[in-house]
């Protein structure tokens, strides 16, 4: 008998013991930065995020969708061990948007800033659709909305930051997709973020480069530089792409784009991996089908290099 409770208390102890060991684990799990996986850059999974956003509705800035899938984005952000800031602000004294930043630091102090950003709003009506029946209608938003975050959440997961040298900030704005609108700016959310800075996201004040990423993930799309671009930022991200055989993707031409996301931020060198001729832009037709997990992941993998060859 003796033997036998001697025996049980030995149980109770290292069930104890096991237990306490799972509930610290579990207490610092949330402590702990996941490792960078060692893997490319994949254009299923950043299609598969575009998939993801769309089954929200369309997130225009200000609605429950809107803000059910910035909870969505904030939560895969941490998740993959990002910090993340939440910048709210109210346009017109009525409509409440948000703008997310994802931030990590390389182990290295005093690391510069890159910054990469994106819009995850869609627009408010598809004026742009041929149909005038459906022009009221809200856009889905496929190409021109979920493909730049789905790209940004994809490089969250595999970019290795310590190679890149700079502390990277991912940005993803809202109320950006209505310019044009009655009682629509354009760059609300971008603007404010740039206003807001140094004191609401100190860790990204002052970036030495920005790269603005939207519309970037249509079949066969090809990616022209922005000519308000700084030229040597263009060279090095189109010189990338040649050096990964990207070239008939990326041709060595410029063109205007009026709607960046990059045209506040004066203060910084600034590219764009922007469709300039995107056809189904605040249409109904801009859609899943539009999109190419092969031109998701050129662009995802042409940033990844360029930004792990420390630039």
């Amino acid at each position: 008998m003796q033997r036998i409770r001697a025996y049980s208390i030995e149980l109770i102890l290292i069930s104890a013991l096991l237990a306490a060991v799972g509930f610290f684990g579990y207490l610092g799990y949330g402590l702990l930065r996941p490792d960078v996986v060692n893997e490319a850059f994949s254009g299923e999974r950043a299609l598969a995020n575009v998939r993801s956003q769309l089954d929200f509705g369309p997130r225009i800035t200000g609605t429950e969708v809107s803000l059910r899938m910035g909870d969505w984005l904030v939560e895969q952000l941490r998740l993959l061990g990002w910090d993340v800031v939440i910048q709210p602000f109210t346009i017109n004294e009525q409509v409440q948007g948000r703008n997310i930043v994802a931030v990590r630091s390389p182990s290295q102090p005093g690391a510069p800033v890159a910054l990469l950003a994106t819009h995850y709003d869609t627009r408010l009506v598809a004026d742009a659709d041929p149909d005038p029946a459906r022009q009221q209608t809200p856009s889905p938003g496929a190409n021109a909305g979920a493909s730049g975050p789905a790209i940004l959440l994809e490089l969250a997961r595999t970019l290795n930051v310590d190679a890149s040298g700079h502390t990277v900030c991912l940005a993803f704005f809202d109320a950006e997709a209505n310019a044009g609108l009655p009682g629509w700016d354009a760059h609300i959310g971008s603007r404010l973020f740039v206003e807001s800075l140094p004191g609401s996201v100190p860790r990204c004040a002052a970036p030495r480069f920005v790269v603005g990423v939207d519309q970037a993930g249509a079949i066969n799309q090809r990616f022209f530089q922005n000519e308000a671009g700084d030229p040597a930022l263009n060279a090095a991200l189109w010189g990338v792409a040649d050096n990964l055989e990207l070239g008939a993707r990326f041709p060595d031409q410029s063109r205007p784009m009026p709607l960046s996301v990059t045209t506040v931020f004066t203060d910084s060198a600034t590219a764009d991996i922007m469709s300039t001729d995107y056809p189904y832009r605040a249409t109904l037709a801009d859609t899943l089908d539009k999109l190419s997990a092969d031109t998701l992941g050129a662009t995802g993998l042409l940033l990844e290099t360029w930004l792990e060859s420390g630039p």
